[in-house]
């Protein structure tokens, strides 16, 4: 089974969490994060190791984080604080089973020999449970301070991807892109797998070379209606190019209310909702298209732990891939 389907059955979703693990975007989180003085976009994480083991237990399939290298107040986000890649190597040996995915690697800061190493090293350290998301890069103060132009970070973003999927290859032809490189040079560690790409927004690109070089399509936070607008564009698309069905992924911020019964409110980004009517608000994304859905609980209500039951009891049996064994392949 390719790595993509332990979180892809076409016409079912599977639900995951998104990175940071604190909910310092409510009101109760950022009374605390003024008392303890950091700045807006810096989470607590000192319970990062007892909510990742929770995600695991409680039959959450994946867990996505992003790649700030610099905070910037400006944005007032950083994100989960540890080095991505760094991170993902100690989240292989502290979980069993949950997928561990990149939302996103700014392809376009890194040298791809090393990001090549560094991603088949974590694939292989977590048994075939990485999920290599990649992005363009949103924020101009990045690109000066590694040296790289802004203006090109799209045409740096479609020859680093070609060079990292050379290097994975046995017998790898990196000579192809480095003029001068001698016969034998390679790369190891080796994926033990078929590591799945996986495309935050479009980087620019058109969605046709999207459909055929990535594995999925995680696009931003939207409302039902604009998500199934984009869904069936992703669908026609991977029928358009002869594609096998690739899941369309999605986020949703969302404030977990402490009264089971709220009825939903949207806001920028997801909504504010009970627990009670949260599967009902999933599955309208579920028939508009969505493969799987990052839950964001920054601005959650209910503190992080409580909020992580709750959604594992009473949401994630709606959610299961037991009927999708064979199916992830099928074409559109």
């Amino acid at each position: 089974m390719e790595t993509i389907c332990n979180i892809h059955c076409p016409g079912k979703m599977t639900i995951g969490l998104e990175f940071p693990l604190d909910n310092d975007w409510s009101l109760e989180g950022e009374k605390k994060r003024n008392t303890e003085g950091r700045p807006f976009g810096i989470p607590d994480i000192t319970k990062h190791t007892e909510y990742i083991k929770m995600a695991d237990d409680l039959g959450f399939t994946a867990l996505w984080m992003r790649e700030v290298p610099v905070y910037d107040p400006g944005f007032g986000d950083g994100a989960q604080l540890f080095d991505t890649l760094s991170y993902l190597g100690y989240l292989s040996g502290i979980t069993k089973s949950i997928m561990l995915g990149t939302a996103a690697i700014v392809l376009p800061l890194h040298d791809p020999i090393r990001l090549a190493k560094a991603t088949a090293t974590i694939e292989n350290l977590s048994n075939g449970r990485f999920l290599f998301g990649v992005g363009l890069g949103d924020r101009p103060i990045e690109f000066p301070l590694m040296d790289i132009p802004f203006e090109s970070r799209s045409e740096r973003f479609t020859a680093n991807h070609a060079i990292i999927k050379e290097a994975w290859k046995t017998n790898s032809q990196l000579k192809r892109y480095y003029s001068g490189l001698p016969d034998g040079i390679e790369v190891y560690p080796k994926p033990q797998t078929v590591i799945p790409w996986i495309i935050a927004g479009r980087a620019q690109q058109s969605l046709d070379w999207i459909a055929q070089n990535m594995q999925g399509w995680f696009n931003y936070p939207r409302s039902v209606e604009e998500t199934r607008s984009l869904a069936i564009e992703w669908k026609n698309a991977l029928y358009d190019n002869n594609q096998a069905s690739k899941p369309y992924i999605t986020a949703f911020h969302l404030n977990l209310l402490k009264d089971p019964n709220a009825p939903f409110k949207p806001h920028r980004f997801g909504g504010a909702i009970g627990i009670n009517n949260l599967t009902g608000l999933l599955k309208e994304y579920e028939e508009a298209g969505v493969n799987h859905m990052a839950l964001h609980l920054r601005k959650s209500e209910t503190p992080i732990a409580e909020a992580m039951k709750l959604i594992a009891e009473k949401v994630l049996p709606h959610f299961t891939l037991s009927e999708c064994e064979h199916k992830s392949t099928e074409l559109i």
